[in-house]
């Protein structure tokens, strides 16, 4: 027998509730979870029919031809199970006897599940946002389903669907948190691991940092870093070990490559998992496999050392679980080998360096960066700024988020642009956008584009930022200005590589690289909730810190001469010469405006020089001193009073008195367009923050003239 009822599940039921049902309503709407929502939809006993089971068919749209089917007491999951989708359009209501049952879906009839069957009902599951699935009603009597039971079950359906409804989007939510905790602490395990490799000066130095994060972040018990010798048919190893409780036992040793199962690893490029039978199985061709089994440890993971497609060596790891390596993030794992080889390149680097150094007393450190196209635009000698280029040409190639941190002036876009310029996307667009120049309302079409008519004004299609930059860099700068509501747009095209512009529901695929910049404290704007957290720690996996112009004053000299020859150029002007005493009074100035502000300075002076001798003069030089140093700036006097460690003052005290001046002239306004703020070239938390550090009111200065 088959009954089909076409009609509405909601289109019969007038009556009211049936009062056993509000009990159920408020049980299940309680549920977290589909298994508990199972187990508690079979754990009652309706006195008005008899079932079985109660079973749900939950649709999944990426594949019509797959159904997840929830079965109690033994709780399943079958991604394909034989009834097939419930279809939208299909909305009706099937009511089977046995022999019709097994006639529609006959590969069920040894399914245990239906074995008993004698009467089948099958409900569509419709909630506000359409249909759901169905539900199966299972009873072992016949013609159970008749009218009188079918318009309570009927309600009962509603209550499932709200319910069901109710649990998906609660494990969704879920989910996605679980996802979020996930990446931002890989973020964080990313960050730390970085910031600790570039920093290290020996392979010792580096193998015993890179330890100590694996063991506290991933439990490693043993650590070796094995660099290929190129002069032989051997490893250079460098172990370290926190067995039976002694940590970080380090031992550098050579061995012969065909000794390890790095041999595997270093020939294929790719990583090698090794389970505790497989050691067993190794020990007798690679004798140091059985190192690891004699220190108590189960299970290793080897994984390539490749830096910018060389092969460098090979990193392994050990740890006391047999499976362990099995069920962890590998993923994660492998991005940790990335740094270590960057890492290890960066030694190499570093002893070539000397090795050249010493042969030629005339080189200068950083004579091969100079010598790079990509910081032509760089003008320095200090070791401060070398760190930072060693950090460009460490990144550059790997493709990674890049973050470039610094105040005002200090030159994020060129070092932007050098990072692009040694990069593999070099033959293609950096594209540029400042967050802080673009209106809110604009913010987002800019970024992602939009389609004819998707506002008012939009008159035409429009190709955002994003899709210009594909197969390119993008440098955004001044991303702490972002608005809030479009971090999380910009975070989704940083994590799945695609986008959707305004007015189009399509996803583009995209292939960007993103540089950032800001003068902004990104992490004191996510304790004030000013900036997405799960943003700030994706943007932050490559962190590059300028220094200020104050602490590199070395090149205050090279920069200053460098700008008089282009501007005075420009200018059509010959300037050949910058007296020593000018040099050197320049670089005792604060330049809290640093690289951008003596260009300032320099222009102004090339315009007001007549000669061939630079005309800096006094008053220009004692603009740039705080106010309460400049009744005792005079440069004709003599050394010791022309600008003494006193008068130009601790950092602390100079940027006081520099916030103090400028509130004086906005008469104490710290918003707005004619604020302090902007005058500084700060956000308005921002300068709230450091007034409050450096015990400033801004009520003390308003409406003085």
């Amino acid at each position: 027998m088959l009954r089909i009822q076409s009609v509405p599940l909601m289109e019969e039921i007038t009556a009211e509730w049936d009062p056993i049902f509000l009990d159920v309503a408020q049980e299940l709407l309680s549920v977290k979870n589909i298994s508990s929502f199972i187990t508690q939809l079979n754990h009652y006993d309706f006195e008005f029919i008899q079932l079985k089971n109660i079973n749900i068919l939950i649709n999944d749209y990426h594949d019509d031809k797959n159904v997840l089917f929830y079965i109690e007491p033994e709780f399943q999951r079958c991604e394909k199970i034989l009834i097939g989708p419930f279809k939208q359009g299909r909305e009706q209501i099937d009511i089977l006897d046995r022999e019709s049952f097994f006639c529609e879906y006959p590969r069920l009839e040894n399914n245990k599940m239906y074995m008993r069957l004698a009467s089948y009902c099958r409900q569509p599951l419709i909630s506000d946002n359409g249909l759901i699935g169905a539900v199966e009603y299972l009873s072992e009597r016949v013609n159970e389903f008749d009218d009188e039971r079918l318009k309570k079950l009927k309600q009962l359906t509603i209550i499932i669907a709200i319910s069901l409804e109710n649990v998906l989007e609660k494990e969704q939510s879920h989910s996605k948190v679980l996802q979020l905790r996930c990446e931002r602490e890989s973020s964080k395990v990313l960050v730390d691991i970085t910031n600790a490799v570039i920093s290290q000066r020996s392979l010792k130095d580096l193998s015993k940092t890179l330890h100590l994060h694996l063991k506290k972040y991933f439990n490693i018990e043993h650590l070796s870093l094995m660099s290929i010798d190129a002069s032989s048919e051997q490893l250079l190893c460098h172990d370290v070990s926190a067995v039976n409780n002694v940590d970080n036992i380090y031992q550098e040793r050579k061995i012969s490559l065909i000794d390890t199962p790095a041999q595997m690893v270093i020939k294929n490029r790719s990583p090698l998992l090794i389970g505790f039978n497989d050691l067993i199985r190794y020990k007798n061709k690679y004798k140091y496999c059985e190192e690891i089994i004699e220190k108590g440890l189960s299970s290793a993971c080897v994984l390539p050392l490749i830096f910018r497609g060389h092969m460098l060596g090979a990193i392994k790891f050990c740890h006391s679980d047999r499976d362990y390596f099995n069920n962890c993030d590998l993923e994660l794992l492998i991005q940790v080998a990335a740094r270590a080889a960057m890492g290890l390149n960066n030694f190499h680097l570093n002893q070539e360096i000397s090795a050249v150094t010493e042969a030629s007393e005339t080189l200068e450190i950083d004579s091969d960066i100079k010598a790079n196209q990509a910081f032509s635009e760089i003008i320095y000698k200090s070791s401060a700024m070398s760190e930072v280029l060693k950090k460009v040409q460490m990144v550059a190639q790997s493709d990674c988020t890049v973050l470039i941190l610094g105040e005002t002036g200090t030159g994020k876009e060129l070092i932007a642009k050098a990072v692009h310029e040694l990069s593999q996307r070099k033959n293609n667009e950096m594209v540029k956008m400042n967050c802080a120049s673009v209106p809110a309302g604009l913010f987002e079409s800019d970024l992602f584009g939009h389609e004819k008519g998707a506002f008012t004004g939009a008159l035409s299609q429009r190709i955002g930022r994003f899709e210009k930059a594909d197969k390119g860099s993008f440098f955004l700068d001044e991303v702490g200005d972002m608005p809030l509501e479009l971090q999380p747009k910009l975070l989704r095209v940083l994590q799945e590589s695609e986008f959707e512009r305004v007015g189009k529901h399509q996803l583009i695929p995209v292939d960007v690289r993103l540089i950032a910049a800001t003068n902004c404290d990104l992490f004191e704007m996510v304790n004030n909730k000013e900036f997405r957290g799960d943003l700030y720690y994706r943007l932050n996996v490559f962190p590059i810190v300028l220094p200020p112009l104050r602490e590199r004053r070395e090149d205050i000299a090279l920069l200053a001469k460098h700008f008089v020859k282009e501007i005075s150029a420009k200018m059509n002007k010959n300037i050949t010469n910058i007296s020593s005493e000018t040099l050197r009074l320049l670089s005792l100035l604060p330049w809290l405006g640093n690289i951008r502000e003596l260009r300032n300075v320099i222009e102004r002076a090339v315009i007001l020089t007549s000669g061939k001798v630079l005309n800096l003069p006094a008053n220009e030089l004692k603009a740039l001193l705080p106010v309460e140093n400049c009744s005792s700036f005079n440069p004709l006097e003599e050394e010791t009073h022309l600008v003494s460690p006193q008068e130009v003052q601790t950092e602390v005290d100079i940027e006081r008195e520099h916030i103090i001046q400028i509130l004086k002239e906005t008469n104490g306004i710290v918003a707005g367009p004619k604020g302090a703020a902007v005058r500084l070239g700060l956000k308005r938390t921002t300068l709230l923050s450091r007034m409050q550090r450096l015990g400033i009111s801004s009520r003390s200065y308003a409406n003085v003239s």
